[in-house]
């Protein structure tokens, strides 16, 4: 009767929790799958971007010391040169570089991790909500159905 009753609300109890744990793991495993793949496809389209900008600058390189010879009529003066300004670049960016590169990464990326998590209200799970009874009325059904 009354047992019965708060029998089948218990049942009822867990099973909605167990349907909104397999829910919530389901979300998590998706946003998990989701967040990765970004990751993902962004390092893969910055490697692709990095490899094509080397090439430029390889080529351009090239170009700029092999003028640089014919300018000043010297055959490898224009790669010294080159080289030589590579070389400053390369001592400026370990000495002041890490400031620089932390200033210039650290809002955007910031940003987009600590923006990007929030769910839309879309894709919250909702769970069916039973009438909550008391105890006393509970009894009462139960001795009206008597």
């Amino acid at each position: 009767m009354a047992f019965e009753r708060i029998s089948d609300n218990l049942h009822r109890l867990n099973e909605n929790i167990r349907s909104f744990a397999e829910s919530s793991a389901e979300y998590y495993k998706l946003d998990l799958f989701n967040k990765t793949m970004k990751g993902a496809t962004a390092a893969v389209k910055t490697v692709a971007i990095a490899f094509f900008i080397l090439f430029a600058i390889l080529f351009l390189s090239i170009a700029i010391s092999v003028a640089l010879s014919n300018w000043l009529d010297s055959p490898s003066s224009g790669f010294f040169i080159v080289g030589g300004i590579y070389l400053l670049i390369g001592i400026f960016i370990i000495f002041f570089g890490s400031s620089i590169i932390n200033k210039m990464m650290l809002k955007p990326v910031s940003r987009k991790f600590f923006n990007d998590d929030k769910p839309d209200q879309k894709e919250r799970v909702e769970v069916k909500e039973e009438p909550v009874l008391t105890s006393e009325e509970i009894i009462t059904e139960e001795d009206e159905r008597i």
